[in-house]
């Protein structure tokens, strides 16, 4: 299913069209689904959140929601948790209801101890999505989780943001419990704390500096410490990973937006478009514009 590009670059929203490039601090909404106005089509155009987390529960209807390069089936009793600053698009049927939750993290980050589930989901998902396909019993319990946090935040009630902020820890606890079952996760001792910073940090500067070594010096680490670590944790090396996330973002904007391939080059930090059309086609195998016809 194809989407509407947008016009130019990915935009950066807050909630639903509420474009904007300001940090957001301890920022909470959530939104019945069936209350989002569509862009046309009941489309929402390629977008993201920047520093916010979102969260979508399905309870009826259906739709088809593309994350990156992948397409996925929403449908009742499914939720998608998605990490900031992650390209999504959708288009729903015209019964689709359901919730929406953005939240910045230190919303769950305020108390030390009370956010493991949270920081545990993070850490393996590795800044993308996760998808969970609920059964009818855990279906119940994270409708009901929901319905509470919707509730809480519709009222003034006293001491509303702590509630909410516990019954998000509930949430992730579910959401935790779905990612033991579903994914492998290696418990081999590597130190998360240093995958997890240096992912940060390819994040914050992957557009200017492509080097093991610079990475390394901000972790205060060596570059073959930080390989290592990498590699015993992940099966590739650092510079694999800060070649992915060129690739991935590359791909987002060949995907999603209506940038020139020479405009994509020059957004990525890559002063020759003809070198980035090299970069792209050496890992990838295909050239930017084929794989920009195929999607």
């Amino acid at each position: 299913m194809m989407f509407l590009k947008s016009d130019k670059k990915i935009p950066n929203y807050r909630l639903y069209g509420d474009e904007t490039k300001d940090e957001v601090a301890s920022f909470f909404n959530i939104k019945r689904l069936e209350e989002i106005p569509e862009q046309s089509d009941r489309v929402h155009r390629p977008h993201r959140h920047l520093n916010l987390f979102q969260i979508i529960w399905i309870t009826h209807g259906f739709g088809d929601i593309m994350v990156d390069e992948q397409m996925y089936r929403m449908e009742k009793g499914s939720l998608f948790y998605i990490s900031p600053g992650v390209v999504h698009a959708c288009k729903i049927s015209n019964d689709f209801k359901g919730f929406v939750v953005h939240f910045s993290p230190d919303l769950l980050l305020t108390q030390k101890g009370v956010c493991s589930s949270f920081e545990e989901i993070n850490k393996t998902i590795n800044n993308t999505v996760l998808v969970v396909k609920t059964d009818k019993a855990e279906e119940k319990v994270i409708h009901g989780i929901v319905l509470d946090i919707w509730k809480e935040s519709i009222h003034e009630f006293v001491e509303k943001d702590q509630i909410i902020s516990n019954y998000l820890n509930i949430l992730m606890v579910h959401v935790l419990r779905q990612v033991y079952q579903d994914i492998n996760i290696e418990n081999s001792g590597v130190n998360h704390t240093t995958i997890q910073n240096f992912r940060n940090l390819i994040d914050q500067y992957y557009k200017k500096e492509r080097g093991v070594s610079y990475y390394a010096s901000l972790l205060h680490i060596t570059p073959t410490y930080l390989n290592d670590t990498i590699k015993k944790s992940t099966g590739k090396t650092a510079g694999e990973l800060i070649r992915e996330r060129i690739i991935l973002e590359a791909k987002r904007l060949l995907i999603f937006s209506s940038l020139s391939i020479s405009e994509i080059a020059y957004e990525l930090g890559f002063e020759d478009s003809a070198y980035f059309w090299k970069f792209f086609k050496k890992y990838v195998s295909i050239s930017p514009k084929l794989f920009r016809e195929k999607h």
